[in-house]
C-alpha cells in the first residue's frame, strides 16, 4: 500500500492526480490498481483534467454511460454499459489505456453477473508485466475490498487529503 503525497492547489484543495502518480500507475507491474480515497468524485474530476491536459487515453465507466473517454468528452465505447461487457472490452482491448471504475464494489454487491465480473477482473489482474499493450484498470473508492483472491493481485494507492490527516505529537515535535 502506497500513500501518495499531495500538492496544494490554488483553491485550497489538494491535488492527487499528478503526472508522477500517472507514471506510477502506468509503470506498475500490476494491471489492477486501487485508489482508496474519501473524495472519489473529486479524484475522478482530477483525472478528467489530467486527460485533457496530457492527451493520455483515460476512460471512466459508469452504469449510465458505459466506458467514456475523459479526453474526448462525449466519445463512449458502444455496448459497454453492462459491467461484464466493459470488463471484457478492457481485457481484450489492443489499445493502450487507463480505465477508471468508480464504485465498482457497490455495483458488484447485488449484481447477478458478479461471478462473471469477478472472473474477468481476475483475468485482467493476471496480465503479465511487460505485455505489449499497457492496460490498467483503476478502482476508485473509499475502501476497495474485493475478495476471491483479487486483493492479492492489486496495487493500492491511498489518498489522505491534508484536511483529514491529524497532527500528533511525536518526540516533542508535531508531525502529520
Amino acid at each position: 500500500m502506497v500513500t501518495v503525497g499531495k500538492t496544494a492547489a490554488s483553491d485550497g484543495a489538494s491535488v492527487f492526480v499528478t503526472p508522477k502518480l500517472f507514471e506510477r500507475i502506468v509503470g506498475s507491474e500490476r494491471s489492477l490498481i486501487a485508489i482508496e480515497t474519501p473524495r472519489a468524485d473529486e479524484v475522478l474530476a482530477q483525472f478528467r483534467t489530467f486527460a485533457l491536459r496530457s492527451g493520455n487515453s483515460i476512460y471512466a465507466w459508469s452504469e449510465a454511460d458505459g466506458l467514456q473517454s475523459l479526453r474526448e468528452g462525449e466519445v463512449s465505447v458502444p455496448g459497454s454499459t453492462r459491467l461484464p461487457d466493459a470488463l471484457r472490452y478492457v481485457g481484450g482491448s489492443l489499445h493502450y489505456g487507463v480505465y477508471l471504475f468508480k464504485g465498482l464494489t457497490a455495483a458488484l454487491r447485488f449484481s447477478p453477473s458478479r461471478p462473471q465480473a469477478l472472473a474477468l477482473l481476475r483475468q485482467i489482474g493476471r496480465t503479465k508485466p511487460g505485455a505489449a499493450t499497457v492496460r490498467k484498470l483503476v478502482l476508485i473508492e473509499d475502501k476497495v475490498a474485493l475478495s476471491e483472491g483479487l486483493d492479492e493481485i492489486m496495487e493500492r494507492f491511498v489518498d489522505e487529503p491534508a484536511e483529514r490527516r491529524r497532527i500528533r505529537l511525536r518526540d516533542g515535535r508535531w508531525v502529520q
